[in-house]
């Protein structure tokens, strides 16, 4: 079983298959982590473009891609932020979104943060500090749970799509149970996609 996100597993593929700065293709991409189906390779599609626009992969002048080197120990998006707030106490979204390199969603999201831990505000479209914050970024505890449960669902539903494959898959009198065991798991893939 392949262990991490596609995007990780493509992370880690990009220095691999970009040898000397000389880049790679997509279907070397596709061949390394041993995609085989159209609705997997649309995934790895989907995870190279979500890489392109994070700024992970870069694509060359040839249309080839490539890996971007991150120097070690660069800091994450919401330490950006958290930086950039300690020293001017106040900031528009707008500014933060320029500052970090992040989705107005991810903004929005650690404004909300700081609210909740009453360390700021959020209003009018700026992110404002209250009183001194001390220099320990807040921890989302309720981020990190959340994060905990859904791969806790994941693990679920792939166990079920498993027990659901090797029932059909013996090609067994009881393929009953192996189409009920389908339906479980796509109803745990479908509770997982509503949330």
């Amino acid at each position: 079983m392949r262990r991490g996100s596609l995007r990780e597993r493509v992370r880690a593929a990009a220095p691999e298959l970009d040898q000397e700065d000389a880049g790679f293709e997509f279907g070397d991409l596709s061949d390394f982590l041993g995609i085989k189906t159209r609705p997997e390779e649309k995934r790895l599609k989907n995870a190279v473009k979500g890489l392109l626009a994070g700024g992970d992969l870069r694509r060359r002048d040839d249309g080839r891609l490539g890996q971007v080197a991150h120097p070690p120990g660069a800091p994450g998006k919401q330490k950006i932020m958290w930086r950039f707030l300690r020293l001017n106490r106040r900031a528009p979204v707008a500014k933060l979104m320029a500052v970090a390199l992040a989705a107005k969603s991810t903004v929005l999201q650690f404004g909300r943060l700081l609210e909740r831990r009453g360390l700021g505000k959020l209003e009018n479209g700026e992110i404002c500090l209250s009183g001194e914050p001390g220099p320990e970024m807040p921890f989302d505890t309720e981020r990190a749970d959340r994060a905990q449960a859904w791969r806790q669902r994941q693990r679920q539903a792939l166990a079920s799509l498993d027990a659901a494959f090797a029932t059909v898959a013996a090609d067994c009198p009881g393929r009953g149970e192996g189409l009920r065991a389908i339906v479980a798991a796509r109803e745990i893939v479908v509770s997982l996609e509503e949330e």
